[in-house]
Order: structure tokens, then C-alpha cells, then sequence
């Protein structure tokens, strides 16, 4: 009697019953405190505009744009929204309530970390046994 493999393409390989993928890393929002002042962060390019909204949520008709200062007055934690805070505009006098995430400490938004320069041509080399003026493990007169 033969036996045929059903998979015609071959098989794949499987992982070790001990390799697990590593968790997503979820980002570490950020925490301001009340008098504070910070900065509005804009998703996207610095065109878009965020909205100021009310105590109950409802837009309040003020839109700041990106890296405009505000200042602290309050926050409330929220379980699924993430952590709103009470702000007010210092130029203008303006009052709302923000995300977090529309909120940074630096008055510019900072980029992703550049990449790692390539290797430059100079590859450090072994000393020569002149270099050094005395052998390994040899003191000094």
C-alpha cells in the first residue's frame, strides 16, 4: 500500500509551541497638569483645525489650530475616550474641552526618529605590533 501527501506543494513549517508574537505596544498617552500650558495638536499637517467642544460635548464653534497655546484649567479621565481637559486659549481667552491627544507639550510637533546613518568607510583596524610601542601584556618602563 502507498501513501500519497494530500498537500502536493509540500508542507510548512510550524513554530515552536514557545514562540508567541510580542504584544502590540499601545502608545503611553500623555499626562499635563492643571496649569500647565501646552500646545494643540492637529492630526495631519498644521492646516487641519481642531474644535473646542462644551461640557456636554456638543462643538462649541471654536476651531484652534495646530500648535496654538492653551492653558490647563481642568481634566477628566474617560474610560474609552481617553483623558479630556478643560483649556483656555491664552491669547484670545477662549474656553473648551480638548483630548489629549489633541494636545503636545513642544509648541512644534516633533518627527519619527530618523533613521541610523549608513556605515561610514573608516572600519576600525587591528594595531600592528609597532603601533603601540610595546607587546601586550608588556608594563611600560
Amino acid at each position: 500500500m502507498r501513501i500519497q501527501a494530500t498537500n502536493v506543494g509540500g508542507t510548512m513549517g510550524s513554530f515552536p509551541s514557545w514562540f508567541r508574537a510580542a504584544p502590540p505596544v499601545q502608545r503611553q498617552a500623555s499626562v499635563f497638569a492643571v496649569g500647565r500650558r501646552v500646545y494643540v495638536a492637529s492630526a495631519g499637517d498644521g492646516l487641519t483645525h481642531v474644535a473646542l467642544t462644551d461640557d456636554a460635548g456638543a462643538d462649541a464653534r471654536t476651531r484652534l489650530t495646530d500648535g496654538t497655546e492653551v492653558e490647563i484649567l481642568a481634566w477628566r479621565p474617560r474610560k474609552f475616550d481617553g483623558t479630556r481637559y478643560r483649556v483656555r486659549v491664552t491669547r484670545e481667552g477662549f474656553e473648551g474641552w480638548l483630548a489629549g491627544d489633541n494636545l503636545r507639550s513642544t509648541p512644534v510637533a516633533i518627527s519619527a526618529p530618523m533613521e541610523r546613518p549608513a556605515a561610514t568607510a573608516s572600519v576600525p583596524r587591528a594595531m600592528g605590533l609597532g603601533d603601540a610601542g610595546r607587546r601586550f601584556g608588556q608594563r611600560a618602563s
